[in-house]
């Protein structure tokens, strides 16, 4: 589910704007820097138009009145003259984008203080969206229609999840509320109302309109009461915002999606799997073709996905959608008649011919096509280090692989799971979706890392152009051998394979690093969720 501003930063800009002289979105950004100075007031107020290659459509620092917006809702340069008023009806989307992060510079004069709860935070910030274009909708309601068109395009009901309390009240946040703030229509959500209000029931939902409603009422500047409602809004939900990231998963899931955003993004250090029962002795072959060798078993205890663990899936799998989604291709081609920009040059031509009574071949018209573009395969590896140095990660680790598999699978990429240390198991073949998740019980002696990367090229031709590929590793990288694991990371590597490496946040062990890889330390769960979206989407792009 992408919001139109989820991207609200309310720390700071981390960069400065690209330099865009020369670009051929620099008169966009021009023009709409001198539009988005009129709207919000601010002579300082600055607009960059440019391709974020899989980020999110907008996003602004309202302190320093910094707005991005993504030139791929534009896609052509040339469409309009950015200038001119009439340039809104070629790109509604886009504008309507801006509108909001302009909104969002006028209306979010409030910074949640760092010792507020993640989880507080993350249900403030939610609130935030509708506030501040309920207010800018009370200074300029003609603007209603261009943020409707935005939001409509940008946020999808059918991947907006609705499986979970978090979920749907999250997806009430989004789209009802802004019914309330008289941006969109009560048609407009008619199908996620009824997901929503399944889940929630109404009592529940009424309640949670109540604060939406009130949080619209809320001066710019009012931070503790935003924060308050952020704490009502959570604790309506049975989730407790004191809880503390740590806990283990068993203990976090008592108040259910506390684990999901607070701390238990930790989902995405979070699990596996689904097929094989594990044994102990002898061989056995649990997947057509691929011998696995239990000699030391790797074992583990299965279990239900928790609500943590499905929020934080649901989560990935719309980042990977969105990374594996492919905008229409736009071709400019000749026409004889309208619509499309009139060619003087070729009209000229075209008259002539007529006049001479030549047959007329001159095409005075020109047109933009747009062309279905096939979605690019995407295949996911996950390895899971089971050797004994992971021992007291093993349920984190395990998560972490579940949650992967079930999200890469769910956004139709192929994939496998495979856990290894003294020897190598198959957890999930392709082809087969996760559906419990495995508590692994990391006891091995040593890791046979190069095996397993060996084992998942075999099972899903990591190596071999042609799709994107992702590997993806749950490990704290101490292994017996670490130059022929760095050789085998870099071959991958060389071969168009991006690795994305989980290692647990232990200080007083840290994890090894690898050449060629992204590296997340997970100490910050709520983090990880992005980190692989955005790391597929450098796979996706490498493709």
């Amino acid at each position: 589910m992408t919001s139109v501003s989820a991207h609200l930063s309310t720390s700071g800009p981390t960069a400065t704007a690209p330099a865009l002289t020369g670009s051929p979105w620099s008169r966009w950004s021009a023009a709409w820097t001198k539009q988005a100075a009129q709207i919000t007031s601010r002579a300082d107020a600055t607009v960059t138009v440019i391709p974020a290659a899989g980020g999110p459509p907008g996003f602004s620092y309202p302190t320093a009145a910094e707005i991005h917006i993504d030139a791929d809702l534009i896609a052509d340069p040339t469409i309009a003259d950015p200038r001119r008023p009439a340039h809104r009806s070629k790109v509604p989307v886009a504008y309507g984008v801006l509108l909001h992060e302009c909104a969002h510079v006028i209306h979010s004069t409030w910074n949640p203080p760092p010792d507020v709860p993640p989880v507080v935070r993350e249900a403030a910030l939610l609130l935030e969206e509708s506030r501040v274009e309920s207010r800018y909708r009370d200074t300029r309601p003609r603007d209603r229609r261009w943020l409707r068109r935005a939001i409509t395009h940008i946020i999808d009901p059918a991947d907006t999840p609705t499986d979970t309390l978090w979920s749907a009240a999250y997806a009430a946040g989004l789209l009802l509320a802004r019914v309330d703030a008289k941006i969109l229509y009560p048609a407009d959500v008619r199908t996620p109302r009824r997901m929503i209000t399944k889940v929630l029931g109404r009592k529940l939902l009424n309640g949670l309109r109540g604060i939406w409603r009130e949080a619209q009422t809320v001066g710019d500047t009012d931070t503790a009461r935003m924060i308050d409602l952020g704490e009502r809004w959570c604790r309506l939900l049975g989730i407790d915002p004191t809880a503390s990231p740590d806990l283990p998963a068993d203990d976090a899931v008592t108040s259910t999606i506390a684990a999901a955003i607070a701390a238990a993004l930790d989902a995405i250090l979070h699990n596996p799997a689904d097929t094989p029962e594990p044994r102990s002795g002898g061989p056995r072959t649990d997947v057509p073709g691929i011998r696995v060798d239990t000699d030391v078993p790797i074992t583990w205890a299965e279990r239900a996905p928790a609500d943590a663990e499905r929020h934080a899936a649901n989560r990935l799998t719309a980042l990977l959608r969105r990374a594996r989604h492919r905008e229409p291709a736009r071709t400019r081609e000749p026409s004889t008649a309208p619509p499309g920009r009139l060619r003087t040059c070729a009209a000229v031509t075209l008259a002539a011919q007529r006049a001479s009574g030549a047959s007329p071949t001159a095409q005075p018209w020109q047109r933009t096509v747009r062309r279905p573009v096939p979605d690019p395969e995407l295949t996911v590896g996950i390895l899971i280090d089971a050797s004994g140095s992971m021992t007291d990660f093993a349920k984190p680790m395990s998560s972490a692989a579940w949650i992967v598999a079930q999200a890469a699978t769910r956004a139709g990429a192929t994939t496998a799971t495979l856990a290894y240390g003294d020897r190598i198991t198959v957890l999930i073949p392709p082809g087969r979706r996760p559906t419990t998740v495995r508590d692994m019980h990391a006891d091995a002696g040593t890791e046979r890392f190069v095996e397993a990367c060996a084992e998942a090229e075999r099972l899903l031709h990591l190596s071999t152009p042609g799709t994107a590929r992702l590997l993806v590793v749950v490990s704290d990288g101490h292994y017996v051998n670490p130059d022929e694991s760095q050789a085998t990371i870099t071959r991958l590597h060389h071969t168009g394979c991006a690795v994305l490496w989980l290692a647990p946040a232990n200080k007083s062990w840290p994890a090894r690093t690898y050449e060629h890889t992204t590296t997340v330390t997970v100490d910050d769960p709520t983090t990880c969720v992005n980190l692989i979206g955005h790391a597929a989407i450098d796979a996706l792009n490498r493709a």
